[in-house]
């Protein structure tokens, strides 16, 4: 006959079992034969190393735009192929600031949505990645003075560790209009 055991004594059964059987692992563990350690990794699969890597990430900079510094946010969408090159999408958004005739600041946020191509050309020097390479941006929304009608942004973008550098170009109310610009971003 078997006896009525408190839910309590059956967790803590369970518990002891699972230590024991960690504390057998780690013996069968330890006594591991070091030329089969040494060797080579063995493939799982006909295509098991990773080839491509998919980015998504958020960042914020400041830029100087036409004598004035602005903060600005992006958030980036991307594929990295075996740190060889990367094709990203990224949306960017410059936000300037204006003092009314009230005395309070107005806030008005400028959108450029962005295409960028950038290769690596660090590829002997495995611990450093030096990305570089250009873009393309179009004004999606536009807020205030400071942009009117067709609106792009051409720009060369050096990333170096955490941070990237982007001088360029941005030309205004159907390329009449054309003046430099210039990025730091996370």
């Amino acid at each position: 006959m078997f006896m009525k055991k408190s839910p309590k004594v059956s967790l803590l059964l369970i518990l002891f079992v699972f230590l024991i059987g960690l504390v057998e692992s780690s013996y069968v563990m330890g006594q591991v034969d070091t030329a089969s350690v040494l060797a080579a990794p063995q493939s799982e699969g006909i295509d098991s190393v990773r080839r491509n890597r998919i980015l998504i990430y958020p960042g914020f900079g400041i830029s100087l735009i036409r004598n004035e510094f602005t903060p600005d946010f992006f958030i980036n969408l991307g594929i990295n192929h075996m740190d060889r090159y990367e094709v990203n999408v990224n949306t960017a958004s410059f936000f300037f600031f204006e003092r009314g005739d009230d005395k309070n600041y107005k806030v008005y946020r400028n959108t450029f949505l962005n295409a960028e191509f950038l290769m690596n050309f660090s590829l002997l020097n495995k611990k450093e990645k030096n990305m570089n390479g250009l873009g393309v941006g179009y004004l999606i929304e536009s807020k205030g003075q400071y942009f009117r009608n067709t609106t792009m942004m051409f720009y060369y973008k050096r990333r170096h560790g955490l941070f990237s550098v982007m001088p360029g170009i941005i030309c205004t109310d159907d390329f009449k209009e054309v003046f430099p610009a210039i990025s730091v971003r996370l």
